[in-house]
């Protein structure tokens, strides 16, 4: 099967991409992307002519939006190609053939566990920077999918970090833990992770500096001193202590620490 002609990017803003080395299509007006972008999120569910009739001229009478929607899909099927838009009864899909997209990849990756490759296919906040006027159900479904993405990033980032973790890998690991910082860079747990896993690799003097970096951080710009467990296991790791962390549970096994013997139990010969 050949590639799709046209990559559609929706992750970091909103980009139409040649997959052949052609040059980029002309630019669509602003509620052709809209369109696109519901569509690729729809996947082959798809998406009824009403809903986006409601989304993009919602205070147009259904004739007049018809008419709209009619002239959105003809500027996208003259720039992508007839079969880029499929008519299903009354809903529209987006043919895989012709237009691949980002969130539909992200969501196969996920669904088929290639974790990693789904967090590489997060660019940014689902259609960052795209605005319409009068559209605010639209906008709505903007907000609440942006959110469902970022959340879907961020839960899997997290799930990459206890899997280094588990496994011992701590550069991985710290990595992982960077990035779910990024996501949520206020969270002072994560900030531990990431604290734990650099000093696990090694690292020490830069688990102390991001640390103490989070403690100014939650000062300066949300007036807020640094949670207690925090500022304990920035001491500890200033000192070199090698305790299991707090916040693990359970921690790895080889940071738990030896069960004593029974009473009576012979210790190790010596």
């Amino acid at each position: 099967m050949d590639a799709p002609a046209m990559h559609l990017r929706v992750f970091g803003g909103f980009a139409l991409e040649p997959r052949s080395g052609a040059p980029p299509p002309a630019p669509l007006p602003r509620r052709s992307e809209a369109i696109l972008a519901v569509l690729a999120v729809c996947g082959a569910m798809g998406c009824s002519r009403e809903r986006l009739m409601a989304f993009l001229w919602p205070e147009r009478a259904e004739s007049k939006a018809r008419h709209h929607l009619r002239d959105a899909l003809y500027a996208i099927r003259r720039t992508l190609g007839q079969e880029a838009v499929v008519s299903v009864g009354d809903g529209l899909r987006l043919d895989p053939s012709a237009v691949h997209s980002d969130v539909q990849a992200f969501a196969s990756a996920l669904n088929e566990g290639r974790l990693a490759e789904a967090v590489s296919l997060y660019r940014g906040p689902f259609l960052d920077g795209v605005h319409l006027t009068d559209t605010q159900e639209f906008d709505r479904w903007v907000e609440d999918e942006r959110n469902r993405l970022a959340q879907e990033r961020q839960q899997t980032v997290k799930s990459l970090a206890k899997k280094s973790e588990r496994e011992e890998r701590w550069d991985e690991a710290a990595e992982w833990w960077g990035q779910a910082v990024t996501g949520d860079r206020f969270n002072s747990r994560l900030v531990v992770r990431r604290m734990v896993a650099l000093t696990r690799a090694g690292d020490r003097a830069n688990a102390v500096m991001e640390g103490e970096k989070h403690c100014l951080e939650l000062r300066s710009e949300l007036e807020l001193d640094p949670d207690p467990a925090l500022l304990e296991e920035l001491r500890r790791i200033r000192e070199g202590l090698s305790d299991p962390p707090q916040f693990f549970t359970p921690p790895p096994a080889s940071w738990r620490l030896p069960t004593p013997p029974r009473p009576g139990a012979r210790g190790p010969e010596g």
